[in-house]
């Protein structure tokens, strides 16, 4: 089976006794989730040795309890090349969204408010609950540093300049500063968190095929250096394709046509060849899609030919 893996989450409850695993300015309580969303539980606590993913049990708890597919377990570390020091590592528990889950519905005739939680044990052990808040979609872009493809053991980024983002072009390489997108060019960007497909899917399984979101989604194009995600305005255009991508689990792509590029856009810079830190045009479009639910954006670079 191939499967893609994610770190998305950092909230979880300790498996052994309290501890800070993160920290900002709102309540990091309850995590949204969506339907057959990829998420990554961060477990305090590393057992010797690390468990495979057949000795972790994770339960999304609603009406009733439904296992999740466990898609990957390794440690994740705690410190960067320029931390002064280390705090003890943590388990990165990576899981399906099951799909079928009750969703928040202002929209509905009956509008629900529901919630959930996701308990993970490791070897029998206590579980550690997160409260969840199950979203119709919670739009999530894939970088590369989201995805783990060779080390068991991962570190944090620290290089001071934002991941790469998964985007390609239609010969499956990455956008990038020394391979830009053209104008009029059509790109596949991945994700995860779009929420249910037509026809339905059955969870950790891959997908047959390319199954479209139910959720009409909408995109915004900013050509500006580096700018944020922008959730896109009513009435909005939609992408070219919002959907699954056959022979995966749990991720999405969104397939979209490159805008007209406006006079004097500046180039980016090939990040690999400035110091860490550096104040560079690392991206000169951002691509945003998003729904009354939720949105995510992706900086990638344009020709200025």
């Amino acid at each position: 089976m191939r499967r893609l893996v994610c770190l998305i989450g950092l909230t979880a409850s300790a498996l052994a006794q309290s501890s800070i695993v993160g920290a900002g300015y709102v309540s990091p309580m309850p995590v949204s989730v969506a339907p057959g969303q990829l998420i990554t539980i961060f477990l305090q606590g590393i057992p010797d040795p690390i468990p495979g993913p057949s000795a972790i049990s994770a339960v999304f708890h609603q009406l009733s309890g439904v296992l999740m597919p466990v898609l990957d377990v390794r440690g994740i570390a705690t410190c960067g090349s320029v931390a002064l020091f280390c705090v003890e590592s943590l388990l990165g528990v990576t899981v399906q969204v099951p799909y079928g889950i009750q969703t928040v519905c202002p929209m509905c005739a009956n509008p629900l408010a529901v919630s959930g939680a996701i308990s993970v044990s490791a070897n029998g052990s206590p579980s550690a609950t997160i409260a969840v808040q199950p979203q119709v979609d919670q739009v999530h872009f894939f970088t590369q540093c989201d995805v783990i493809v060779s080390s068991s053991v991962v570190s944090l980024n620290d290089g001071g300049l934002p991941c790469p983002p998964l985007v390609t072009h239609a010969d499956g390489t990455m956008v990038s500063a020394t391979k830009p997108a053209k104008s009029g060019e059509e790109l596949v960007a991945y994700a995860t968190g779009l929420g249910e497909t037509t026809p339905p899917l059955t969870t950790g399984k891959p997908a047959p095929v390319g199954a479209p979101t139910q959720t009409v989604f909408a995109i915004d194009f900013n050509y500006r250096p580096n700018a944020l995600a922008t959730k896109p305005a009513a009435g909005s255009a939609a992408p070219l394709f919002t959907g699954v991508t056959a022979g995966f689990v749990g991720l999405y792509q969104v397939n979209f046509i490159v805008p007209p590029a406006p006079p004097n856009l500046p180039a980016c810079v090939d990040i690999s060849t400035v110091a860490p830190f550096t104040n560079v045009v690392e991206s000169n479009l951002t691509v945003s899609i998003g729904s009354n639910y939720s949105f995510d954006g992706v900086g990638i670079c344009a020709s200025v030919r």
